[in-house]
């Protein structure tokens, strides 16, 4: 009988409904090898409970800023690792295959020493011959020396990049003189996770429009001048959401990740008479939307879930990864760059107007992204095996 692949899965969490929905899409993706484990790294997101739901063994890894004991921790001897393995534990030695799914991590936005751990732990396991592949996410940009280097060592010795949009893979272009045939373009891959209802879906008895902020929109992470986008930001979701309200819908603000939309979803309802939808099950989310007439969506995957099921969508963006989902699905033209209560009253004209003509078209590229997303599962299953790294 054949040894169990341990894949762990890095990136993903249970807050934010983007991330937890990545997670589903790789456990549905693996359900195609004959025997995995699935192996999971502590965090505030990733609480044991819901991890050991899961079934996954814990990743022992140690990261403070600058320090990475991960790499010295998987050279303890074989008997101190066995008797680990006796309380659910694993170190990097005893992981085959790594999915990194963050979606959105490594560039100028993020921490240096971030990008530089992974190029490290990416060139181990190249050294030990084990696949370590980066699934569909956004890249960039790179500006320093620095972290075109560690960028560039990710690139020559992951066994596969999935990259979502043209631009992150300019920006990986621009670290290399030429990009290996391991870096592959294509789209996100949670289009094709089924919806699946459940209690937490509320039944509402006339059209609704769901409308799902986003905090980072307004972060000091993300933005210099956050704390004055706030209040327009604020005001363009509330006037949106009187629009819609005189035009016969019901507006319901859709919490997407945690504790920080919540606080946006109620400075916004404070303004504007909108209900207020907390699901936990990413999948009942989704299921929510999908009952939709229009979504307006600051959150990637909330725009995906619409999308995805054919219901048309507005996004404002914040970073270039929204255009290029949206032009995915033929709708760049509601992709509202510079938010304003004015742009995305237009912008709900607008599609109010053509949705007739949207609507089949949008039915055409989902399917198209579905399958081209099976094409993807195809190409890294090839990979899927202990020394197949490239």
């Amino acid at each position: 009988m054949s040894k169990p692949l341990f894949v762990e899965i890095k990136g993903v969490q249970f807050r934010n409904k983007g991330a937890y929905l990545m997670l589903l899409a790789c456990l549905e993706g693996l359900k195609r090898l004959p025997d995995y484990q699935l192996v999971l790294s502590p965090g505030p997101n990733l609480p044991y409970p819901e991890r050991a739901r899961l079934g996954a063994w814990q990743k022992l890894a140690f990261r403070r800023k600058g320090l990475d004991l991960t790499g010295l921790i998987a050279k303890l001897p074989a008997a101190i690792r066995r008797l680990f393995k006796r309380y659910g534990m694993v170190t990097e030695r005893d992981v085959d295959i790594v999915l990194e799914a963050s979606g959105f991590a490594y560039g100028d936005q993020w921490p240096l020493q971030f990008l530089q751990n992974t190029a490290k732990e990416v060139k181990r396991f190249k050294a030990a011959g084990k696949p370590f592949i980066f699934m569909p996410q956004a890249f960039g940009p790179f500006s320093s020396e620095n972290s075109k280097n560690a960028m560039r060592d990710i690139i020559e010795h992951a066994s596969l990049i999935f990259v979502r949009d043209p631009v992150s893979l300019s920006h990986l272009q621009s670290c290399v003189s030429q990009l290996p045939a391991s870096v592959v373009l294509t789209p996100d891959f949670t289009v094709g996770l089924m919806p699946v209802s459940n209690h937490e879906v509320p039944t509402i008895d006339k059209p609704y429009v769901a409308l799902i902020p986003n905090s980072k929109v307004v972060s000091k992470y993300n933005h210099a001048d956050a704390e004055a986008m706030r209040s327009g930001y604020i005001a363009a979701f509330a006037a949106a959401a009187d629009k819609l309200t005189l035009l016969g819908y019901q507006v319901v603000l859709v919490n997407h990740e945690g504790r920080e939309d919540a606080e946006l979803c109620a400075e916004i309802a404070k303004l504007s008479p909108c209900g207020l939808v907390q699901i936990e099950d990413p999948l009942a989310v989704k299921a929510f939307i999908g009952g939709a007439d229009l979504v307006i969506s600051s959150r990637f995957h909330g725009a995906v879930n619409a999308l995805s099921q054919g219901v048309p969508c507005i996004a404002t963006s914040w970073s270039h990864k929204y255009h290029a989902m949206m032009s995915d699905f033929a709708m760049a033209d509601f992709c509202v760059e510079e938010l304003t209560a004015d742009s995305l009253c237009l912008a709900i004209d607008l599609l109010l107007t053509s949705k007739t003509e949207l609507l089949p078209q949008l039915a055409e590229r989902a399917a198209t992204l579905k399958q081209r997303n099976q094409q993807m599962w195809q190409q890294l299953h090839q990979h899927l095996t202990p020394g197949s790294a490239r």
